[in-house]
């Protein structure tokens, strides 16, 4: 019988209600019909307080046994799904009532209040009377917390009082210019000593109430805790009550042929630099497969059955499973089980290891607005900062892995040191190294150059000398050696800058010359081991700052596509290519063909240069 026979009696803390009736033998969960977000608090049910144990609760694709605490709170957004698996509970039951109820906020008296109305309109309902116990332990706390908290606010507001006080009372003997006799030697004013007495028994009793706060929170920590180990106890139960149905089946059939499990992907003892990868595989059995579950680290996180498919007839021989699975930090367990029609089953395992990329990146953004010689620019400081965010905040790179450095910071020396000393000094051949560049670039005439057009090609720092380009500004011949000197082999170079010498970009003519500029320059830079160079045009384009985009026309479609644009294969992960193949498409449109990024050098494997959350 539902806990509310009258829709319109339904208490204001509730803020949905259902009655829902699970079958005998059920092996599909069943809609509640209940949506709920992730946070919120619900409490489940069941008509007979023994069956509370076999419950298994699934919300969104969020799979867990449900335990025998009845609050609970939803880890995950999205349907709510009911399971009751087990086929050989008493003959006396052939279903199992269930009441599902979502709070609409986290108040413990009033939810006691509820619980405490249902249980007398029906004392024998063992379920009600164990929840109400429970709703009335967190009630306890939540006043008693709720109370101490206030008595700790008053008690600090007496405190701070005393001190205004007390600080009055000094200015005032201070500025006084009336004579008082002193006191005698060893004499506390009365007064004073009250005073004094006050604070010392207030100091006593916010320590009390502080102590007694903290004794609440262990209680709640208990909770937790008692909560984590029913989970555990019901885990267990569930999968011996597995083995011994398997067991049974298995004396009851004779030998048989347990099904066959393929994992196609990933290869066990994979290493990957992600939160989340696909398994696929296939599994095959001669009576028919029923249904593939697959767990990470032991937290069932989905399953394939072939009822939902079916149109009939037995269920297939062959079943093909592909999964994206969540990942946790270090080694992850894998373990895929088929279930075949008659009850049988067979486990594969394989183990993950996921290595945060972020934590192993290492650097260096340059941003100059406000050059000292050379022409102003608009952008390139909003560009440096932008990307330097993304690689703190959306990648989660630490701060103190990256070095930004803005105008006056980024002169010749400072470059220097930054890139050949420390980031040498800091970055190991594992790691990934990334330098972002925005500013001015020039060439000046040279006939030792390399290039074959008689020009070297400059970066210029925020004291370059236009006129002087050899002693104050970093030669590309200059970066090549710094990048070699760099142990990493995965390393990435970004450069928002030309070389032109065309008006509205990042460029300076330094020697009033034109001239067909190679970009050879980018193959030299680009010729050590795992190094990329992506720049934002070719060696003869011109590289647009644009105010509507407030950035230059490449950091913007770069950041955009590192955002998520980017990830063309959907597996939340953008390499290299995928970044380079976005700008390629669309900084060109945004330019009039003007513009169009380059890309040098290369690397074994994928290179990824950002991770969708």
């Amino acid at each position: 019988m539902p806990v509310f026979t009258d829709a319109g009696n339904i208490p204001s803390v509730v803020k949905t209600y259902k009655h829902v009736t699970l079958y005998r033998g059920g092996r599909e969960f069943t809609e509640t019909g209940i949506h709920i977000k992730k946070g919120e608090l619900y409490s489940v049910l069941p008509s007979v307080y023994y069956y509370r144990t076999n419950l298994m609760v699934r919300i969104g694709q969020d799979d867990r046994i449900f335990s025998p605490f009845y609050h609970n709170r939803a880890s995950s957004s999205g349907l709510m799904f009911l399971r009751f698996p087990f086929s050989n509970f008493s003959p006396n039951f052939s279903s199992l009532a269930v009441d599902i109820i979502v709070w609409g906020k986290e108040d413990w008296p009033q939810i006691a209040e509820v619980l405490n109305q249902l249980k007398q309109r029906d004392p024998g309902n063992q379920t009600l009377v164990y929840a109400l116990e429970e709703a009335l332990r967190r009630r306890d706390i939540f006043l008693a917390e709720a109370k101490t908290s206030q008595e700790i606010d008053e008690v600090t507001k007496e405190l701070e009082a005393l001190k205004v006080v007390a600080g009055s009372k000094t200015d005032q003997a201070v500025s006084s210019p009336t004579k008082v006799a002193p006191a005698p030697a060893g004499a506390v004013p009365a007064e004073e000593e009250e005073t004094r007495e006050k604070h010392i028994r207030l100091e006593e009793r916010l320590a009390e109430l502080t102590a007694k706060l903290a004794e609440y929170e262990e209680m709640k920590q208990r909770l937790h805790e008692e909560r984590k180990r029913a989970d555990t106890l019901v885990q267990e139960l569930e999968e011996r009550e597995q083995e011994q149905k398997e067991l049974r089946t298995r004396l009851q059939l004779g030998p048989k042929t347990l099904p066959v499990i393929v994992i196609a992907s990933p290869e066990d003892g994979s290493k990957v630099e992600r939160s989340a990868v696909d398994v696929s595989g296939v599994a095959e059995s001669d009576l028919g497969v029923e249904r593939i579950e697959i767990s990470v680290n032991d937290r069932h996180i989905g399953e394939r059955g072939w009822e939902a498919e079916k149109e009939g007839g037995p269920p297939p021989r062959r079943m093909e499973f592909r999964k994206r699975i969540p990942l946790v930090v270090g080694e992850n367990r894998v373990r895929i089980r088929a279930v075949d029609a008659e009850g049988l089953s067979s486990e594969k395992g394989l183990t993950i290891r996921f290595e945060e990329l972020r934590k192993n990146i290492w650097g260096v953004v340059i941003g100059i607005n406000q050059y000292q010689k050379a022409p102003q620019l608009k952008y390139a400081v909003n560009d440096a900062r932008a990307f330097y965010e993304y690689l703190v905040r959306r990648i989660g790179t630490p701060r103190e892995n990256v070095t930004l450095l803005l105008n006056h910071e980024a002169g010749l020396g400072s470059l220097r040191s930054t890139l050949g000393t420390k980031l040498k000094n800091k970055a190991g051949k594992e790691d990934m190294v990334i330098l972002y560049f925005a500013g001015h670039g020039a060439t000046e005439s040279d006939v030792m150059s390399p290039d074959g057009d008689g020009l070297e090609k400059y970066l210029l720092p925020f004291d370059a000398d236009p006129k002087d380009l050899y002693a104050s500004a970093l030669p590309m011949r200059e970066i090549s050696h710094i990048l070699q000197r760099i142990r990493s082999e995965r390393l990435v170079f970004i450069i928002d800058s030309c070389y032109s010498g065309a008006s509205g970009g990042r460029t300076v003519r330094a020697d009033g010359v034109r001239a067909n500029i190679s970009d050879r320059f980018l193959d030299r830079i680009a010729g050590g081991r795992g190094t990329i160079i992506l720049t934002a045009s070719g060696a003869n384009e011109v590289s647009l700052e644009k105010e509507e985009l407030g950035h230059g026309v490449f950091t913007y479609f770069l950041l955009e596509g590192l955002e998520g644009k980017a990830d063309m294969d959907g597996d939340g992960q953008i390499t290299v290519d995928e970044a380079y193949d976005y700008v390629s498409r669309n900084v060109p449109k945004a330019t009039g063909q003007e513009q169009n990024p380059v890309k040098k050098g290369s690397v074994e494997g994928r290179l990824i240069l950002g991770i969708l959350p």
